[in-house]
């Protein structure tokens, strides 16, 4: 079995956006940080190792993860169209960069499907994914008071693999 290495946040967001918009099926912020966080869990539980190198805080509407949330908030509840793009200074240029994700062909193609799967789901329909599990739904009141600790990975997994057959992964 391949090892995964990790991966940034906005990598993996810009892959997301990516396929969602080749099938013509973009995400909303909301339905992004929804699919990240279950990718993250197919991630750990079929390969015992995540792929994103971020944390997932628990918010109000389900799981988040904070930098890629500020990367695209601007969208606010429209669908993003458009990957995360950087300026940076390469051998005294300034050019665009856009992160991507480094990985096998074979991973990377796993993880695509993954990802055609998720996103065929409606936003709401993750979000109460999310709050129906233990992970979630016993720390409501501290959620709401923003108190809660984030996600650890194997609330993720548990999460995941709850949920599997519903997503259809």
């Amino acid at each position: 079995m391949e090892k995964i290495e990790l991966q940034s946040p906005i990598a993996v967001a810009n892959f997301i956006i990516e396929v969602a918009n080749e099938k013509e099926n973009p995400v909303t912020n909301l339905k992004l940080q929804k699919v990240l966080f279950f990718l993250q869990g197919y991630c750990l539980a079929e390969y015992n190792s995540p792929l994103i190198d971020g944390n997932f805080s628990k918010w109000q509407y389900g799981p988040v993860e904070e930098e890629v949330y500020q990367e695209f908030k601007y969208f606010g509840a429209s669908p993003i169209n458009s990957k995360s793009t950087q300026l940076r200074m390469d051998s005294g240029k300034i050019e665009f960069y856009c992160e991507e994700i480094s990985m096998s062909d074979n991973l990377l193609n796993k993880i695509k499907e993954i990802v055609e799967q998720i996103i065929k789901k409606e936003p709401w329909q993750l979000v109460r994914l999310t709050h129906d599990d233990p992970s979630w739904k016993n720390y409501e009141d501290k959620i709401r008071s923003r108190t809660a600790e984030d996600y650890t990975n194997e609330e993720i997994k548990d999460c995941f693999k709850a949920n599997q057959e519903v997503l259809g992964v």
